[in-house]
């Protein structure tokens, strides 16, 4: 059975999939914190999601002017 490493070495996953399960991650962090003495305002929800976004549209200019990848 291949390891982890190896398949992310074979099949990586679309940028598409990472930004989302980074949302998910972000919305995770809300529910835990929703349950705590400080919950997080609306608009640190919407600032932590938009942070997520900005650095994917980074990373998707830097792969679009660098098709050829890291030498």
């Amino acid at each position: 059975m291949a390891t982890v490493v190896e398949i992310a070495a074979v099949a990586p996953r679309p940028l598409a999939d990472l930004e989302m399960d980074s949302v998910l991650a972000v919305e995770a962090a809300w529910a835990r914190r929703a349950e705590g003495v400080k919950p997080q305002t609306i608009r640190e929800y919407l600032d932590a999601v938009a942070a997520v976004h900005a650095r994917y549209a980074v990373r998707r200019e830097w792969l679009r002017r660098h098709p050829q990848g890291v030498a």
